[in-house]
């Protein structure tokens, strides 16, 4: 197949007059310019220029050609132009990677502001536990618990996650409250799927005092549950936020996690993506007492009556 680097030495040689002049015009050295003329003469079994000491001059075969390849010029031109166009526009489709607890509690409630912003966005959410891989183009834009350090992602950190144990007040009612001790509790607890979520060993440990009800490798199931009265689970603290039954019980926090939000370097030149990255970053720091449980522990507390009350005291702040 011809490449594109070896025809455009054919139109700088046919309009500078000379191997120098294109190769100054082109911002690459005369040897280079040679290497790739010989290259494609070679594989066309023709050649392209007479080449004499005061320049080179179009030969019948490069006559033949040169008409073409000015065509296939102006088609890359259009291309380009295209392609970097639709990239300063605030037009397409961008991919998130999310925890699904954070998409449902987070990310999805704001997305309307978003839409308003920046109607020719379509945002795509995945959401589970797999791994996106950013650096094949699995996702534009993914959150993370740790800062990546593949040469070719940016990062950016945008908060804590704080983790503890949940209950239901029907649960507290019928079962005793869990500050007096866990033993014969009941657990809706993570599998050892979500092994690597912190404290994950300190919840097992605390589990055992008691009987496991439930496990899952999904966050919202454990808060459906919990919410039944099946038992206490170990929860991200903003998993419960709006959940009015739902409450944070002693020892309070358990366990934080840095959050990441990360996206690729080029990536992050296209309008879109960036106004995407940067929203994402806002509400963030707008749900940041969520996200980091201090609502929560607010709640167990007896400070506050309720998430709503909370919010739109924070937002009015």
């Amino acid at each position: 197949m011809l490449e594109w680097d070896h025809l455009r030495i054919v139109l700088a040689i046919h309009r500078k007059g000379s191997m120098q002049a294109a190769a100054e015009d082109l911002g690459i050295d005369r040897a280079t310019v040679l290497r790739r003329l010989d290259a494609l003469e070679a594989r066309l079994k023709a050649s392209l220029f007479d080449r004499r000491h005061d320049g080179c001059i179009l030969t019948e075969a490069g006559h033949a050609i040169i008409a073409t390849v000015e065509g296939i010029e102006q088609a890359m031109t259009v291309i380009e132009h295209r392609v970097s166009g639709r990239d300063r526009e605030a037009e397409g489709v961008v991919s998130l990677a999310v925890p699904e607890f954070l998409a449902a509690k987070i990310l999805a409630p704001e997305l309307p502001r978003f839409a308003k912003l920046h109607p020719g966005i379509t945002v795509e959410v995945s959401s589970g536990n797999g791994f996106m891989n950013l650096a094949r183009g699995e996702a534009d834009i993914a959150l993370r618990n740790r800062r990546p350090d593949h040469n070719t992602l940016v990062s950016r950190r945008i908060g804590t996650v704080g983790l503890g144990f949940f209950a239901s007040r029907d649960y507290i009612a019928s079962s005793g409250d869990p500050a007096l001790g866990f033993g014969g509790h009941d657990f809706v607890v993570f599998d050892s799927s979500l092994s690597g979520v912190p404290s994950y060993a300190q919840m097992e440990d605390m589990a055992r005092h008691g009987r496991i009800a439930m496990r899952s490798n999904e966050i919202l199931p454990m808060v459906a549950a919990a919410k039944a009265g099946l038992g206490l689970t170990f929860l991200p603290c903003v998993a419960a936020r709006g959940e009015p039954d739902l409450n944070l019980v002693a020892p309070g926090i358990i366990a934080e996690r840095d959050m990441f939000l990360v996206t690729h370097r080029d990536l992050l030149k296209r309008t879109r993506v960036r106004l995407a990255f940067d929203f994402v970053v806002r509400i963030c720091a707008e749900n940041a007492a969520a996200l980091s449980g201090k609502l929560a522990v607010d709640l167990m507390k007896g400070r506050q009556p309720s998430f709503d009350v909370d919010e739109a005291a924070m937002r009015n702040s």
